[in-house]
Protein backbone atom coordinates (compact mmCIF):
# COMPACT_ATOMS: atom_id res chain seq x y z
CA UNK A 1 0.00 0.00 0.00
CA UNK A 2 1.71 3.31 -1.01
CA UNK A 3 1.83 6.01 1.81
CA UNK A 4 -1.08 7.99 2.09
CA UNK A 5 -2.80 10.76 3.85
CA UNK A 6 -4.81 10.06 7.05
CA UNK A 7 -7.54 11.88 5.99
CA UNK A 8 -7.92 10.66 2.51
CA UNK A 9 -8.54 6.89 4.38
CA UNK A 10 -11.46 8.68 6.45
CA UNK A 11 -12.79 10.75 3.81
CA UNK A 12 -16.41 9.14 2.51
CA UNK A 13 -16.69 8.89 -1.06
CA UNK A 14 -20.54 8.82 -1.63
CA UNK A 15 -22.09 7.29 -4.88
CA UNK A 16 -25.33 6.23 -6.68
CA UNK A 17 -26.12 2.76 -8.56
CA UNK A 18 -28.86 2.59 -10.83
CA UNK A 19 -30.47 -0.03 -10.80
CA UNK A 20 -34.02 -1.94 -12.49
CA UNK A 21 -37.06 -0.14 -12.93
CA UNK A 22 -35.80 3.41 -12.39
CA UNK A 23 -35.19 2.79 -8.75
CA UNK A 24 -31.19 3.42 -6.99
CA UNK A 25 -29.18 2.75 -4.51
CA UNK A 26 -27.07 4.84 -2.09
CA UNK A 27 -23.87 4.10 -1.57
CA UNK A 28 -20.90 4.82 0.72
CA UNK A 29 -17.19 4.17 0.81
CA UNK A 30 -14.06 4.68 2.87
CA UNK A 31 -10.65 3.70 3.25
CA UNK A 32 -7.28 3.15 1.15
CA UNK A 33 -8.17 2.01 -2.86
CA UNK A 34 -5.23 -1.02 -3.07
CA UNK A 35 -6.42 -3.30 0.02
CA UNK A 36 -9.09 -5.94 -0.05
CA UNK A 37 -12.87 -4.77 0.13
CA UNK A 38 -15.45 -5.70 2.10
CA UNK A 39 -19.06 -4.98 1.74
CA UNK A 40 -21.25 -4.04 5.06
CA UNK A 41 -25.23 -4.35 5.64
CA UNK A 42 -26.74 -2.37 7.40
CA UNK A 43 -29.49 -3.49 9.99
CA UNK A 44 -32.89 -2.65 11.13
CA UNK A 45 -33.90 0.52 11.20
CA UNK A 46 -30.73 1.98 10.07
CA UNK A 47 -28.81 3.33 6.95
CA UNK A 48 -24.84 2.26 5.77
CA UNK A 49 -23.76 5.60 7.06
CA UNK A 50 -23.79 4.44 10.53
CA UNK A 51 -21.21 1.71 9.47
CA UNK A 52 -18.61 4.27 8.08
CA UNK A 53 -18.69 6.17 11.48
CA UNK A 54 -17.71 2.47 13.02
CA UNK A 55 -14.96 2.13 10.63
CA UNK A 56 -13.76 5.29 10.90
CA UNK A 57 -13.76 4.49 14.47
CA UNK A 58 -11.95 1.42 14.39
CA UNK A 59 -8.62 2.10 12.76
CA UNK A 60 -9.44 -0.88 10.49
CA UNK A 61 -7.56 0.71 7.34
CA UNK A 62 -6.35 -2.78 6.07
CA UNK A 63 -9.70 -2.99 4.02
CA UNK A 64 -11.64 -0.98 2.29
CA UNK A 65 -14.89 -0.59 3.39
CA UNK A 66 -18.10 -0.49 1.40
CA UNK A 67 -21.82 0.05 2.89
CA UNK A 68 -25.07 1.22 1.49
CA UNK A 69 -28.71 2.24 2.20
CA UNK A 70 -31.23 -1.14 1.99
CA UNK A 71 -34.23 -0.36 -0.04
CA UNK A 72 -36.58 1.75 1.41
CA UNK A 73 -34.03 3.56 3.89
CA UNK A 74 -31.59 6.50 3.40
CA UNK A 75 -31.37 7.79 -0.01
CA UNK A 76 -32.04 4.31 -1.44
CA UNK A 77 -35.43 3.97 -3.57
CA UNK A 78 -38.18 1.22 -1.81
CA UNK A 79 -38.69 -1.86 -2.86
CA UNK A 80 -42.51 -2.53 -0.98
CA UNK A 81 -42.75 -6.21 -0.21
CA UNK A 82 -39.20 -7.38 -0.64
CA UNK A 83 -38.04 -10.86 0.29
CA UNK A 84 -34.60 -11.15 2.35
CA UNK A 85 -32.79 -12.45 -1.21
CA UNK A 86 -33.81 -9.32 -3.08
CA UNK A 87 -30.46 -8.14 -1.27
CA UNK A 88 -28.59 -10.27 -3.97
CA UNK A 89 -29.19 -8.38 -7.03
CA UNK A 90 -28.43 -5.23 -4.68
CA UNK A 91 -24.66 -6.11 -3.81
CA UNK A 92 -23.86 -7.51 -7.18
CA UNK A 93 -24.67 -4.26 -9.08
CA UNK A 94 -22.49 -2.36 -6.15
CA UNK A 95 -19.52 -4.55 -7.22
CA UNK A 96 -20.19 -4.09 -11.23
CA UNK A 97 -20.30 -0.52 -10.09
CA UNK A 98 -16.90 -0.72 -8.51
CA UNK A 99 -15.45 -3.15 -11.00
CA UNK A 100 -15.02 -5.51 -8.22
CA UNK A 101 -15.11 -9.14 -9.07
CA UNK A 102 -15.55 -10.36 -5.50
CA UNK A 103 -15.19 -9.24 -2.19
CA UNK A 104 -15.85 -10.36 1.35
CA UNK A 105 -18.96 -9.55 3.29
CA UNK A 106 -20.55 -8.97 6.61
CA UNK A 107 -24.50 -7.85 7.80
CA UNK A 108 -25.42 -6.79 11.18
CA UNK A 109 -28.49 -6.93 13.48
CA UNK A 110 -30.92 -7.42 10.77
CA UNK A 111 -28.65 -7.31 8.12
CA UNK A 112 -26.96 -10.80 8.97
CA UNK A 113 -29.63 -12.63 6.92
CA UNK A 114 -29.08 -10.55 3.98
CA UNK A 115 -25.36 -11.48 4.13
CA UNK A 116 -26.12 -15.27 4.17
CA UNK A 117 -28.30 -14.77 1.53
CA UNK A 118 -25.68 -13.42 -0.46
CA UNK A 119 -23.11 -15.85 0.06
CA UNK A 120 -25.93 -18.49 -0.24
CA UNK A 121 -26.98 -17.36 -3.78
CA UNK A 122 -23.87 -14.97 -4.60
CA UNK A 123 -20.45 -17.84 -3.99
CA UNK A 124 -18.38 -16.78 -6.89
CA UNK A 125 -18.41 -12.85 -6.11
CA UNK A 126 -18.12 -13.51 -2.26
CA UNK A 127 -15.21 -14.78 -0.68
CA UNK A 128 -16.30 -15.24 3.18
CA UNK A 129 -19.29 -13.92 5.17
CA UNK A 130 -19.70 -12.64 8.47
CA UNK A 131 -23.36 -12.82 10.36
CA UNK A 132 -22.67 -10.19 13.35
CA UNK A 133 -25.51 -10.30 16.06
CA UNK A 134 -27.51 -11.47 13.75
CA UNK A 135 -31.53 -12.56 14.11
CA UNK A 136 -32.52 -15.58 12.76
CA UNK A 137 -35.70 -16.47 10.64
CA UNK A 138 -39.25 -16.64 11.21
CA UNK A 139 -40.09 -18.81 8.69
CA UNK A 140 -39.82 -22.76 7.74
CA UNK A 141 -37.96 -25.83 9.41
CA UNK A 142 -35.77 -26.33 11.64
CA UNK A 143 -36.91 -25.88 15.45
CA UNK A 144 -35.89 -22.02 15.35
CA UNK A 145 -38.54 -19.77 17.24
CA UNK A 146 -37.71 -15.98 16.88
CA UNK A 147 -38.98 -15.04 20.29
CA UNK A 148 -36.92 -17.42 22.76
CA UNK A 149 -35.02 -15.88 25.05
CA UNK A 150 -35.12 -12.12 23.27
CA UNK A 151 -35.87 -8.86 25.46
CA UNK A 152 -39.26 -8.59 26.01
CA UNK A 153 -39.55 -5.71 23.72
CA UNK A 154 -38.12 -7.58 20.55
CA UNK A 155 -40.38 -10.54 21.80
CA UNK A 156 -43.39 -8.53 21.12
CA UNK A 157 -41.76 -7.46 17.86
CA UNK A 158 -41.95 -10.46 16.15
CA UNK A 159 -45.02 -11.44 17.94
CA UNK A 160 -47.09 -8.33 16.36
CA UNK A 161 -45.00 -9.57 13.25
CA UNK A 162 -46.95 -12.19 13.06
CA UNK A 163 -50.53 -10.47 12.97
CA UNK A 164 -49.56 -8.32 9.92
CA UNK A 165 -48.12 -5.77 8.30
CA UNK A 166 -49.79 -3.01 10.16
CA UNK A 167 -49.32 -4.42 13.67
CA UNK A 168 -45.84 -4.06 12.77
CA UNK A 169 -46.64 -0.70 11.58
CA UNK A 170 -47.60 0.29 15.37
CA UNK A 171 -44.79 -1.88 17.06
CA UNK A 172 -42.57 0.31 14.99
CA UNK A 173 -44.07 3.35 16.88
CA UNK A 174 -43.35 1.75 19.97
CA UNK A 175 -39.69 0.21 19.64
CA UNK A 176 -37.70 1.37 16.75
CA UNK A 177 -39.20 4.98 16.61
CA UNK A 178 -38.06 5.05 20.36
CA UNK A 179 -34.46 4.09 20.04
CA UNK A 180 -32.71 7.39 20.32
CA UNK A 181 -34.93 8.05 23.43
CA UNK A 182 -32.87 8.32 26.55
CA UNK A 183 -35.64 7.04 28.50
CA UNK A 184 -35.86 4.32 26.67
CA UNK A 185 -32.94 2.80 25.88
CA UNK A 186 -32.22 1.42 28.60
CA UNK A 187 -34.69 -1.36 27.63
CA UNK A 188 -33.19 -2.26 24.52
CA UNK A 189 -29.15 -1.20 24.66
CA UNK A 190 -26.68 -2.61 27.08
CA UNK A 191 -24.46 -0.16 29.29
CA UNK A 192 -22.25 -0.57 27.58
CA UNK A 193 -23.94 -0.06 24.04
CA UNK A 194 -24.85 3.32 25.46
CA UNK A 195 -21.66 4.02 25.96
CA UNK A 196 -20.25 3.51 22.69
CA UNK A 197 -23.44 5.39 20.91
CA UNK A 198 -22.60 8.69 22.87
CA UNK A 199 -18.53 8.26 22.21
CA UNK A 200 -18.83 8.11 18.65
CA UNK A 201 -21.99 10.44 18.63
CA UNK A 202 -19.34 13.83 17.70
CA UNK A 203 -18.08 11.41 14.71
CA UNK A 204 -21.11 10.53 13.04
CA UNK A 205 -22.46 14.40 13.48
CA UNK A 206 -19.19 15.56 11.74
CA UNK A 207 -19.55 12.85 8.79
CA UNK A 208 -23.12 13.84 8.22
CA UNK A 209 -21.72 17.73 8.10
CA UNK A 210 -19.29 16.85 5.78
CA UNK A 211 -21.53 14.51 4.01
CA UNK A 212 -24.35 16.99 3.90
CA UNK A 213 -26.80 14.38 2.39
CA UNK A 214 -30.41 15.55 1.72
CA UNK A 215 -33.17 14.44 4.06
CA UNK A 216 -34.38 10.98 3.18
CA UNK A 217 -37.56 11.25 0.86
CA UNK A 218 -38.67 7.60 2.26
CA UNK A 219 -40.71 6.20 4.92
CA UNK A 220 -38.24 4.76 7.76
CA UNK A 221 -41.21 3.02 8.93
CA UNK A 222 -42.27 1.30 5.79
CA UNK A 223 -38.55 -0.21 5.54
CA UNK A 224 -39.04 -1.18 8.88
CA UNK A 225 -42.30 -3.01 8.14
CA UNK A 226 -41.02 -4.34 5.08
CA UNK A 227 -38.07 -5.64 7.03
CA UNK A 228 -40.25 -7.42 9.57
CA UNK A 229 -42.27 -8.99 7.18
CA UNK A 230 -39.89 -10.35 5.32
CA UNK A 231 -38.42 -12.67 8.45
CA UNK A 232 -42.20 -14.09 7.43
CA UNK A 233 -41.67 -15.33 4.41
CA UNK A 234 -39.30 -17.82 2.38
CA UNK A 235 -36.12 -16.52 2.55
CA UNK A 236 -35.11 -17.48 -0.87
CA UNK A 237 -32.18 -20.01 0.43
CA UNK A 238 -31.03 -22.46 2.39
CA UNK A 239 -28.57 -22.32 4.93
CA UNK A 240 -26.96 -25.62 4.08
CA UNK A 241 -26.53 -24.22 0.55
CA UNK A 242 -23.57 -21.38 2.12
CA UNK A 243 -20.27 -23.02 1.05
CA UNK A 244 -18.06 -20.11 1.68
CA UNK A 245 -16.12 -19.72 4.80
CA UNK A 246 -18.72 -18.44 7.62
CA UNK A 247 -18.11 -16.94 11.04
CA UNK A 248 -20.97 -15.55 13.00
CA UNK A 249 -20.32 -12.82 15.78
CA UNK A 250 -22.16 -12.26 19.23
CA UNK A 251 -21.86 -10.21 22.05
CA UNK A 252 -22.92 -11.97 25.32
CA UNK A 253 -24.75 -8.50 26.52
CA UNK A 254 -26.93 -7.90 23.31
CA UNK A 255 -30.48 -7.32 24.36
CA UNK A 256 -31.58 -6.93 21.43
CA UNK A 257 -30.89 -10.65 19.85
CA UNK A 258 -30.66 -13.36 21.90
CA UNK A 259 -27.25 -15.12 21.92
CA UNK A 260 -29.06 -18.19 20.83
CA UNK A 261 -30.17 -16.67 17.26
CA UNK A 262 -26.31 -16.95 16.61
CA UNK A 263 -26.04 -20.13 18.05
CA UNK A 264 -28.86 -21.90 16.30
CA UNK A 265 -27.56 -20.44 12.99
CA UNK A 266 -24.29 -21.79 13.59
CA UNK A 267 -25.64 -25.23 13.87
CA UNK A 268 -27.62 -24.56 10.10
CA UNK A 269 -24.64 -23.43 8.41
CA UNK A 270 -21.53 -25.89 7.08
CA UNK A 271 -18.40 -25.66 9.05
CA UNK A 272 -19.72 -21.75 10.52
CA UNK A 273 -17.89 -20.81 13.67
CA UNK A 274 -19.05 -18.59 16.34
CA UNK A 275 -17.06 -16.38 18.10
CA UNK A 276 -18.96 -14.51 21.18
CA UNK A 277 -17.31 -11.86 22.89
CA UNK A 278 -18.13 -11.26 26.33
CA UNK A 279 -19.23 -7.83 28.32
CA UNK A 280 -20.23 -6.57 24.87
CA UNK A 281 -23.92 -6.01 23.36
CA UNK A 282 -25.48 -5.13 20.27
CA UNK A 283 -23.82 -2.60 19.34
CA UNK A 284 -21.11 -2.90 15.90
CA UNK A 285 -18.16 -1.05 16.55
CA UNK A 286 -17.10 -2.80 19.30
CA UNK A 287 -17.12 -6.24 16.97
CA UNK A 288 -15.94 -4.37 13.47
CA UNK A 289 -11.87 -4.68 13.57
CA UNK A 290 -12.38 -8.34 15.01
CA UNK A 291 -14.84 -8.95 11.90
CA UNK A 292 -12.60 -7.15 9.14
CA UNK A 293 -9.68 -9.15 10.15
CA UNK A 294 -11.15 -12.22 9.64
CA UNK A 295 -12.67 -11.17 6.50
CA UNK A 296 -9.36 -10.45 4.97
CA UNK A 297 -6.82 -12.59 6.67
CA UNK A 298 -6.34 -14.51 3.66
CA UNK A 299 -6.20 -11.57 1.39
CA UNK A 300 -3.51 -9.61 3.58
CA UNK A 301 -1.46 -12.61 4.16
CA UNK A 302 -1.42 -13.55 0.16
CA UNK A 303 -0.73 -9.74 -0.41
CA UNK A 304 2.26 -10.02 2.27
CA UNK A 305 3.58 -13.23 0.38
CA UNK A 306 3.89 -11.40 -3.02
CA UNK A 307 5.77 -8.14 -1.70
CA UNK A 308 7.89 -10.79 0.36
CA UNK A 309 9.00 -12.49 -3.56
CA UNK A 310 9.14 -9.49 -5.14
CA UNK A 311 11.72 -7.68 -2.53
CA UNK A 312 14.11 -10.85 -3.10
CA UNK A 313 12.00 -13.11 -0.74
CA UNK A 314 12.37 -16.00 -2.77
CA UNK A 315 16.08 -16.42 -2.38
CA UNK A 316 17.79 -18.85 -1.02
CA UNK A 317 20.52 -17.87 1.25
Amino acid sequence: MQPTLLAEYLTPRVFHVSMSEGRTVRGYEIGPLDVPLVVGIHGTPSTGLGHIVNYAASGAFFCRLVTFDRQGYGGSTPTPGRKVHDIVPVVDAILDHLSVGSAAIYGHSGGGLLALATAALLPKRISKAACVVGNGPSFGPGGFDYTQGSSPLMCEEMIEARKGPEASRDCYKRIPARLNDPEFEKQVWSDNDIRIRRLLASLREKIEQELALPESPHSEEDAYVDDIQSWLAPLGFEFGSITVPTRIFHGSKDLMVAQHHSEWLQTQIPNASLKVFRHYGHHLSAFLPHVLEWLVSESLTMESSRQFIRCGGDKAY
